[in-house]
C-alpha cells in the first residue's frame, strides 16, 4: 500500500476499527459490530465467520486493557485496520458506505472535548473544591459562574477546566460553546470567526446569520435564551476578545484560561481568579506512575519529578520514556535533567525552560521513524489534524508503521487525541517539533512535505465543492468534472466534514501561500467558496479570497486572476457588512475582474465570457441589494448575453431567477411571469436531472409576483407546489416561508381558518429551524386569536 493509494481510503480503515474498538466496553458495541461484518459481507466475506472473529477480538481487547496491556491493543487494531483498508482499496463501491459508518461513529463516539474526562488525571482538589463553591454561590444567587483559571503553560489549565466540566456532565447538559482565542500564526482569534461557527453550530438558518459582528452577537444570545450554557474559552489574552462572545444568561458557566487574567477584566466580567498550581511533588509522582505504568521503584523517580517542577505537561513527556523497559532509563533521564539542573538554578514553574528541554530529551530517545512523523507535524500548522493527514504526510510509509509511530507520539504525550479521528499537539511542543524539522530536515524535504499538505488539503476541499456544487470553475487542472452535485444527504454530510476539517482547511490557504505555492493558495482559496457560503463563514471566507488573488496574481495567469477577483468581491457581496464597507469593495472587486476578460471582445474564449457573466449576475445583485432593480435588469441581461452559444443551462435559470424577482420589484409583472417560468422549465430541464429545491424556490417568487399583482388564487396554485417541493428536497426553512405566506393570500381570501393552518405549521417548522421568524407566525396567530391544534 504505497503513495498511490489515497490517504483518506487508509485512514478510513483506521477510524472504522478504532471506533469499534472504542465501543468494545459500550452498549453500542452491537451496532458498530454489525456494520463491520457487512462491509466485510460486502466484500465476499462470510457473515458468521467475520462475526465469530470481531467477537474473539473484542474478548482479546478487553483483557488487554484490564492488563494495562496497550501493545496488544494496539496489534489487534492494526491488523483488522490493515484488513479494512484493503478492502477498501480493492473495493471502491465500499467506500461510501464505509463513510456513513465513520460519520455515525463521530457522532456516536466522540462526546464533547470539553465535557470529555482525561484518562489519568492528578485532582487539584483544593482547586475544585473552591470552583465548587463559587457555583453553589452563583446558582443560588441566580448568576453566571465566571472563573479565570491562570497560570504558567503546561501546567495543565485546560485540563483541569475539562475535568471539572466532565465532573459536573450530569447537570450541565445544555449548550457547549468553545474556543481557543490564543496566538496562531502571530495572531489572536478574530471573534468574528469564533461567532461565525457559533452560530453554524446552533443551527441558525444561513439566510438569518448577521454580517456585522455585533449582531452575530446579539443572534448568539438570542439562541442561548432560556438555555444552560457552558463557555470553555482558552488562552484568554484581552477583554475584548471576550465582549462579543459572552452572555448573562443565569445559571450558566464560563471558564476561562490564560497565563493572567486581562488587567480590566475586572471592569467587564465578575469572576473568581483561581491559579492553576503546579503539582506536588507527591501529586507529580502519582502521575507520573500512573500515566507511565512503570513498575519501577518509587524513589528512584523523585528526582525526576522534582527537575520537571510540577509540571503536568513535562512528567507526561517523561512518563513515555518509562514505558520501554530499558535497562537504566531512570538513571540516563535523571542524569541528563540533573546536568542541567547544575548548570543553572534548580528548574521551576517559573523557569520557562524544563518543558524545552523535556522536549528536547524525548525527542532524542524516539525511534527513527516517531522521530520523523514528530518533525512532519512540526511542519502542520498547530491547529487540530485528523488521521488522513498523518497518513498524507507519510505516502512512502506501510500504514501499520505510521499507526505505530502515531501511537509511540500519543503515548509519549507529545499528541493529544481529541477524538475518535482528531489529534493536536500542544502549542509548545508543536514550536518544539517546528525547530527540530527547521534544523534537522533539509530544505528540499520540508518543501516536498509542504506541497504535499497543499495537495492533500486540495483533494479534500476540490472534491467537497464537487460534491456541494454544479458552479462553474476555472479548471485548468482537470479537477473539476460538470454538473456532479450529489444528494442532499451526502452534501450535509460534506458540510460536516468539511467544517470538522476547517482549521486546518484555511490554515492550508495562508500556509500554501506563504511557501509560495501560489497555484495550490488560489485552487485552495477558490474550492472554498460553497462551504463558506453553507455556513456562513465569512470573515475566513474573505481571508482566503484575498490570499488566493495575491497567489493568482504571483501566478501570472490571467483568467485565475479574474476568477480570484471575483470570488473576492463575491465573499463581500454575500457577508454585506455596510460598516466595513462591502458594497463599495465588491463593486471594486468585480470592475477589476470585468476589466481582465476583455468584455465585447470578439473571438473571446469560454472561460472570458463565463466570468463576464458571473461577475455582471454578481454587480446585478449588487445593485437588487442596494435598492436599484433597474440597473439591476440591464446587469442581468448584459450576463445572459454572455452566455449565448455557451452550453450552460444552470446558469441561465439562475439568471431567469434573478429577472423575475427583480421585474417583481419593478412592478412589471408581466415580465416577471415569463421570466419565473422560465426558470421553473430550465431548473426542471437541468442535464443532471431536476434541481426540486431551486423549482421550489422560483414558484415562491412566483407566487409573490402573482399576489403583487393581484391573482390570488394563481399565488395559492404555485404556493401550493412550492410547499410540496420544499417539503420533498428537506428545505424546512424555506417550506416554513411558503407557508407563511400562503396563510397570508388565503386570508386575503377570506380562508381564514386555512391561514390559521398554515401559519400553525409555518410556526412549527421555524421552531425547528431556530428560525426568529417564528415570531411572524405567532403574532398572525395571536391576532386571528388562535391556534389550530
Amino acid at each position: 500500500m504505497g503513495s498511490a493509494v489515497d490517504p483518506e481510503i487508509i485512514a478510513l480503515g483506521s477510524i472504522v476499527i478504532s471506533s469499534l474498538v472504542g465501543h468494545a466496553m459500550q452498549d453500542v458495541w452491537t451496532w458498530g459490530r454489525n456494520r463491520v461484518v457487512a462491509l466485510f459481507v460486502r466484500g465476499g466475506a462470510e457473515e458468521a465467520a467475520v462475526g465469530d472473529e470481531l467477537e474473539q477480538a473484542r474478548r482479546q481487547v478487553l483483557e488487554a486493557a484490564e492488563a494495562g496491556d496497550e501493545d496488544t491493543v494496539t496489534e489487534i487494531t492494526d491488523e483488522l485496520s490493515s484488513r479494512v483498508s484493503q478492502l477498501l482499496t480493492e473495493r471502491p463501491d465500499v467506500v461510501p458506505e464505509a463513510r456513513e459508518f465513520v460519520g455515525e461513529a463521530l457522532t456516536r463516539a466522540t462526546p464533547a472535548e470539553a465535557s470529555s474526562a482525561l484518562l489519568h488525571y492528578v485532582n487539584h482538589t483544593t482547586l475544585f473544591r473552591e470552583m465548587d463553591s463559587h457555583w453553589r454561590a452563583c446558582r443560588e444567587a441566580g448568576t453566571v459562574m465566571s472563573v479565570f483559571l491562570n497560570g504558567v503553560r503546561g501546567v495543565g489549565r485546560r485540563s483541569t477546566a475539562r475535568q471539572w466540566i466532565h465532573s459536573h456532565r450530569d447537570i450541565l447538559d445544555g449548550v457547549s460553546l468553545q474556543a481557543d482565542l490564543g496566538m496562531r500564526g502571530g495572531r489572536t482569534a478574530d471573534p468574528a470567526v469564533v461567532l461565525e461557527r457559533w452560530l453554524d453550530e446552533l443551527d441558525v438558518p444561513r439566510d438569518e446569520r448577521p454580517a456585522d459582528v455585533p449582531a452575530k452577537a446579539r443572534r448568539v444570545r438570542h439562541e442561548l435564551r432560556d438555555r444552560s450554557v457552558v463557555f470553555l474559552l482558552e488562552n484568554v489574552t484581552t477583554t475584548r476578545q471576550l465582549r462579543d462572545l459572552l452572555t448573562d444568561q443565569p445559571y450558566g458557566v464560563v471558564l476561562m484560561t490564560g497565563q493572567e487574567a486581562p488587567h480590566d477584566l475586572a471592569s467587564f466580567l465578575e469572576f473568581l481568579p483561581l491559579p492553576v498550581p503546579a503539582l506536588r511533588d507527591e501529586h507529580a509522582l502519582e502521575l507520573l506512575i500512573k500515566v507511565s505504568r512503570t513498575t519501577e521503584d518509587p524513589a528512584k523517580l523523585e528526582p525526576i519529578v522534582r527537575y520537571l517542577g510540577g509540571l503536568p505537561l513535562a512528567l507526561r513527556l517523561i512518563a513515555g520514556h518509562l514505558k520501554a523497559p530499558v535497562p537504566g532509563v531512570v538513571e540516563d533521564i535523571g542524569a541528563r535533567l540533573a546536568h542541567r539542573a547544575a548548570r543553572q538554578e534548580l528548574l521551576d514553574v517559573d523557569d520557562p525552560n524544563p518543558l524545552p528541554e523535556a522536549l528536547e530529551l524525548a525527542y532524542r530517545r524516539m525511534a527513527m521513524r516517531t522521530a520523523q512523523l514528530y518533525r512532519r507535524l512540526g511542519l502542520l500548522v498547530p491547529e487540530d489534524f485528523q488521521l488522513d493527514t498523518v497518513f498524507a504526510l507519510l505516502p512512502d510509509w506501510e500504514p501499520s508503521e505510521v499507526r505505530a509511530a502515531l501511537s509511540a507520539l500519543i503515548s509519549g504525550g507529545m499528541v493529544e487525541r481529541r477524538g475518535l479521528d482528531t489529534y493536536r499537539m500542544h502549542i509548545l511542543v508543536h514550536d518544539h517539533a517546528s525547530i527540530v524539522a527547521e534544523r534537522d530536515e533539509t530544505g528540499r524535504e520540508r518543501e516536498a512535505v509542504r506541497q504535499r499538505i497543499a495537495h492533500h488539503f486540495l483533494r479534500i476541499i476540490e472534491r467537497g465543492e464537487q460534491t456541494l456544487s454544479t458552479r462553474w470553475l476555472y479548471n485548468p487542472m482537470n479537477v473539476f468534472p460538470a454538473d456532479t452535485a450529489a444528494d442532499e444527504r451526502r452534501q450535509t454530510e460534506t458540510l460536516h466534514e468539511l467544517a470538522r476539517r476547517e482549521a486546518g482547511i484555511f490554515a492550508a490557504v495562508r500556509s500554501a501561500a506563504e511557501a509560495g505555492l501560489h497555484l495550490e493558495a488560489w485552487r485552495l482559496s477558490q474550492a472554498v467558496r460553497t462551504f463558506c457560503l453553507r455556513t456562513g463563514r465569512h470573515t475566513q471566507w474573505i481571508e482566503a479570497a484575498e490570499i488566493g488573488l495575491a497567489s493568482a496574481l504571483e501566478t501570472g495567469d490571467t483568467m485565475a486572476t479574474a476568477r480570484a477577483f471575483y470570488e473576492v468581491g463575491f465573499a463581500h457581496l454575500e457577508r454585506w457588512n455596510v460598516e466595513e464597507g462591502d458594497p463599495r469593495l465588491a463593486r471594486e472587486y468585480f470592475e477589476q475582474a470585468l476589466s481582465l476578460v476583455n468584455p465585447g471582445v470578439p473571438g473571446r474564449s469560454e472561460g472570458e465570457r463565463r466570468t463576464e457573466s458571473s461577475v455582471l449576475e454578481g454587480l446585478g445583485l449588487l445593485e437588487r441589494k442596494l435598492k436599484r432593480p433597474g440597473y439591476a435588469i440591464d446587469l442581468f441581461s448584459r450576463a445572459q448575453a454572455a452566455l449565448e452559444g455557451i452550453d450552460h443551462p444552470r446558469g441561465e435559470a439562475l439568471l431567469a431567477l434573478h429577472l423575475g424577482g427583480t421585474y417583481t420589484a419593478l412592478g412589471r409583472h408581466d415580465a416577471a411571469e415569463r421570466e419565473l417560468l422560465r426558470a421553473v422549465a430550465e431548473f426542471e430541464g437541468l442535464p443532471g436531472g431536476p434541481d426540486r429545491f431551486n423549482m421550489a424556490k422560483v414558484r415562491l417568487r412566483l407566487a409573490e409576483n402573482r399576489r403583487a399583482c393581484g391573482r390570488l388564487r394563481d399565488a395559492v396554485e404555485a404556493l401550493d407546489l412550492a410547499v410540496d417541493g420544499m417539503t420533498g428536497v428537506g428545505s424546512a426553512y424555506y417550506a416554513a416561508q411558503a407557508l407563511l405566506l400562503r396563510g397570508d393570500v388565503r386570508t386575503q381570501l377570506g380562508e381564514r381558518e386555512a391561514a390559521v393552518e398554515d401559519w400553525t405549521s409555518a410556526r412549527a417548522l421555524y421552531a425547528e429551524e431556530r428560525s426568529i421568524h417564528e415570531d411572524d407566525a405567532r403574532r398572525r396567530l395571536e391576532r386571528e386569536g388562535g391556534e389550530q391544534e
